[in-house]
């Protein structure tokens, strides 16, 4: 599984920091922060025995003051993160794999959870490698187990990538057979060598239906505060004419760090570390709660659209986390809610007609609960398939793990 890497060493090592790839049992959710989880039950307790009424500060800039930021500018701001810079650090992985003679498997393994881009990781990887690219074999040929589909990924002993084992399954008495069969082969080597990807919930299902074992399971590691900090600065940074100042609305401390800021200063901001810690580490899920947190006053956005703002003059305002309507699940919701769901997250998004096959309720009332969903922001549908949305992932999962349903590790 030999790659090579046009990096020059300090780039590597920078890019490590921000990419680190650990083993599955080394990953690590990032902490709240103390102090406002200390403060949170001083308040609650408080509250409860009504020792006194709730006195917040008043913020530096109020919600009459500032309106949210248009999502098309939001995400102009903060686009979607290259996917070259962490393909980069598996292929390093890959490589340093390959030198120590440590890969006893000829396959490698790569997990995702949901909205961190494991797909355009592994495709990126892919074209980096110049790695030969296997397709998933649709959903046909998953429910009829087709087996001339993995006859035919024995045709070369080339590096191959294989970015999305999700849509090798169903979770269906017919639907296991060929991931099941494709593990089998590579782990066996009879596909040569090659690196995997799979979303973190399929894995979860697929691991426990498969019963066997494979060597090497790989996973970002959660971005902490410090991460997650000088992740959002890059993206802000990539369109950008001029320097973007993030400020907090309630308090209006700066938010990251600029060339006068002292050492470790978005490791220790307050903002961050909750950021980090309510989306789990979740590039992705992190991006979504700071794009929806962007706001600006009503005249700088008006002057904006005239075409007479100045480069290096612009600040945006970020509404606190606890201050942000994000959609939930509901506690009185039932069962058959949480098997929607639970259903959606495991295969990574469906077609609601096969949503309707695997589930054992009725389709008119799949369909209508879909639609529900979407219309609260919960779900959305995404080439096709339906997936549980960004904004409304935590809640999603913690509704499913209070149910006692089986979620990912990360």
């Amino acid at each position: 599984m030999e790659v090579s890497s046009k990096q020059s060493s300090g780039e590597a090592s920078e890019q490590q920091q921000l990419w680190e790839l650990v083993h599955l049992s080394d990953f690590k959710l990032p902490s709240e922060p103390v102090l406002q989880s200390a403060r949170g039950r001083l308040d609650y307790l408080y509250d409860l025995v009504r020792l006194r009424p709730r006195s917040d500060e008043k913020p530096v800039k109020t919600e009459d003051e500032l309106g949210r930021l248009d999502p098309a500018a939001a995400e102009f701001i903060a686009p979607d993160p290259d996917p070259e810079a962490p393909a980069s650090a598996l292929m390093d992985m890959v490589s340093e794999l390959q030198r120590k003679r440590i890969a006893k498997a000829p396959v490698v393994l790569v997990l995702g959870p949901p909205y961190a881009g494991h797909r355009n990781i592994l495709e990126a990887f892919g074209v980096l490698s110049h790695a030969r690219r296997l397709d998933p074999p649709g959903a046909r040929k998953i429910l009829e187990q087709e087996r001339r589909w993995l006859e035919r990924l024995r045709s070369s002993s080339s590096l191959w990538v294989y970015p999305e084992l999700e849509r090798t399954f169903f979770r269906h008495p017919s639907g296991l057979s060929l991931v099941r069969g494709f593990l089998n082969e590579a782990i066996s080597g009879h596909f040569g060598p090659g690196v995997i990807g799979c979303d973190s919930w399929a894995w979860e299902f697929i691991n426990r239906c498969w019963h066997g074992n494979m060597g090497h399971v790989f996973v970002y590691q959660g971005m902490d505060a410090g991460r997650t900090g000088r992740l959002l600065r890059v993206l802000s940074q990539r369109h950008a004419s001029g320097t973007v100042r993030f400020r907090q609305s309630d308090n209006g401390n700066d938010i990251l760090a600029s060339k006068d800021s002292e050492e470790g200063f978005e490791q220790k901001n307050s903002y961050l570390q909750l950021l980090a810690a309510k989306s789990r580490g979740n590039a992705g899920v992190a991006r979504e709660l700071w794009k929806s947190s962007m706001q600006v006053e009503p005249e700088q956005s008006a002057h904006d659209e005239q075409g007479g703002r100045k480069p290096g003059e612009r600040t945006i305002w970020i509404k606190p986390l606890d201050k942000l309507s994000l959609p939930s699940v509901s506690s009185s919701e039932g069962i058959e809610t949480s098997l929607v769901l639970h259903a959606l997250l495991l295969h990574n998004g469906l077609e609601l007609e096969l949503l309707q096959k695997f589930l054992p309720l009725a389709a008119g009332s799949v369909a209508g609960m879909v639609f529900r969903f979407a219309e609260e922001g919960l779900l959305e549908e995404h080439e096709g398939r339906w997936r549980v949305t960004a904004s409304g992932y935590i809640s999603v999962r913690q509704h499913l793990r209070s149910r006692g349903l089986l979620v990912d590790q990360c």
